[in-house]
């Protein structure tokens, strides 16, 4: 009796050993029949395809429903439609979920490319089968698994420059950060990997793949201005003021200046010293007409080098005195939108 059982539990294998499509259907529908009998409870799921049906089902009506529903999965497996026998198995295992239609969902996700969620629920046929000693179903899921595992593409999503702190996501599902740097197994086809974070421009990328085949996606931020990236100069090594150079300089030029004015002052005394030797009651003859020019253009030096060198001297006292103390040379390498810059003060 367990044999008969066990072998009519497997409504995925139609072949020639069922004597007529009937006995194929009959079957499965035997043992659901079977399995949810034995269940201590029965739960009624709502359809879309009985609306009129009252809110509240008998469990011989919800059962009888179930049945209905399984053998019309069947034949729509038979005849290809994948994605309308899946969404009858699923309102099957509202009622009751066995291995039998556990492995049925599992099969038309695999045959839809829908690999990730065929794995887990022949994972859990597995369980179930051996859970109810169902061996058929346990060996047949077990062949299935070690080939779907294959099959399966994983793709790895890295954090790169500037999304260190950004949210991301795959298909607009959040990734936590302990599925971040790690192989995630996804289905074959079109996938968009998305991130965010202030100050940066969003990050989107799109990427195919297929079976076998594995994926790596490193998200690296832009930042959205100039400004944007944050700076990692340690505050201490920033000027904290105006450099005292400055005034230092100009006072240099000022004293510099000063002692110009002071030369020409010394030149300019000179040449009246000659002409007073010369001249007698202030009449210098027509000779020493150049002498009497230079001892202008000495004085006209004086007094504009003389000016010049008060003001700048003025001028460098008050830098220095206004500036902040001197900072050492310092050199900072800090990340940028575009790789690495170099920060310095000198």
């Amino acid at each position: 009796m367990a044999r008969a059982r066990q072998k009519a539990v497997m409504p995925m294998t139609h072949s020639a050993r069922s004597s007529s499509p009937a006995t194929a259907v009959f079957r499965p529908l035997r043992t659901l029949a079977f399995a949810i009998a034995a269940s201590s409870s029965l739960c009624a799921a709502p359809s879309t395809a009985h609306a009129q049906e009252p809110a509240a089902e008998s469990g011989a009506d919800a059962l009888k429903r179930a049945r209905e529903q399984f053998g019309q999965a069947l034949a729509l497996q038979t005849a290809g439609d994948w994605a309308g026998a899946l969404s009858l198995l699923k309102e099957v295992t509202a009622v009751k979920s066995t291995p039998q239609v556990r492995f049925n969902m599992a099969l038309c996700e695999e045959k839809l490319g829908r690999l990730v969620a065929a794995l887990g629920d022949y994972e859990l046929a597995a369980a179930d089968a051996r859970a109810e000693n169902a061996d058929q179903v346990a060996e047949e899921v077990e062949g299935r698994l070690e080939a779907l595992r294959l099959r399966i593409p994983k793709i790895t999503v890295k954090r790169g420059g500037g999304a260190e702190a950004a949210s991301v996501s795959i298909d607009g599902v959040a990734l936590g950060d302990q599925v971040l740097d790690t192989p995630m197994p996804i289905d074959p086809g079109p996938h968009t990997v998305e991130a965010k974070a202030p100050g940066y421009k969003p990050f989107r990328k799109s990427v195919r793949v297929a079976e076998r085949q594995s994926e790596v996606v490193e998200v690296v931020m832009e930042a959205e201005g100039p400004d944007a990236a944050p700076s990692l100069v340690p505050r201490a090594a920033q000027p904290s003021g105006r450099s005292p150079v400055y005034g230092y300089l100009i006072g240099g030029i000022g004293i510099a200046s000063l002692g110009a004015s002071g030369a020409f002052f010394a030149l300019r005394a000179s040449k009246i010293s000659e002409l007073d030797e010369a001249c007698a009651d202030r009449r210098c003859p027509g000779s020493r007409q150049p002498d009497i020019d230079k001892g202008k253009l000495y004085t006209t030096l004086a007094n504009v080098t003389l000016a010049v060198g008060v003001a700048a001297v003025a001028g460098g006292m008050v830098l220095v005195l206004t500036s902040g103390p001197p900072s050492e040379p310092t050199l900072a390498l800090a990340p940028a939108p575009t790789g690495a810059q170099l920060y310095g003060t000198f």
